[in-house]
């Protein structure tokens, strides 16, 4: 059976293809096209030899070569530094957990020490003496920023005397 649907005429160039030159014309036109396919491949081939040579598209492209290093660096860098970020962050949380999970289980034993009444000796010895050398310190700058009343009677009569 031939290619064609039933009732359907032969097309004209199916009628030229049959005739007494047609193999000479066939093998013409197989011989064009590979032809045609031969210049395709080796300009395909031409521009990959371009593509991938560095030095040419560096000349070629002298900004756009180093920026897009620059973001491909960029983009590993942050990459990286993301799953750090994130490793990090999820340790914190293990530990709160853990924190607050020991705190509720001491709560539960010992409910009399949830709420500090009164703090530690020790502390309060600290808290005295932070206070103490603070009051000396304000004290000793402003007597040297600001001189007495009678430093100044002292000084405005030396001052008239000197007159």
């Amino acid at each position: 059976m031939g290619e064609r649907a039933n009732g359907m005429t032969p097309r004209r160039e199916d009628q030229d293809d049959r005739g007494p030159g047609a193999p000479h014309r066939i093998e013409e036109e197989l011989s064009s096209i590979r032809e045609e396919i031969g210049d395709l491949l080796r300009e395909l081939d031409r521009r990959r030899r371009e593509m991938f040579d560095v030095r040419l598209q560096l000349r070629r492209h002298p900004i756009a070569i180093p920026v897009a290093g620059i973001a491909v660096a960029g983009i590993l860098g942050g990459a990286v530094a993301l799953l750090a970020r994130n490793d990090r962050h999820k340790q914190p949380r293990r530990h709160k957990a853990r924190q607050i999970r020991r705190a509720l289980g001491r709560m539960v034993d010992h409910p009399e020490r949830v709420a500090r009444g009164e703090p530690p000796p020790g502390e309060k010895i600290l808290v005295a003496i932070g206070t103490a050398v603070a009051a000396f310190l304000l004290k000793r700058a402003l007597a040297q920023a600001v001189p007495r009343p009678a430093h100044r009677k002292e000084r405005a009569a030396a001052a008239t005397a000197l007159t």
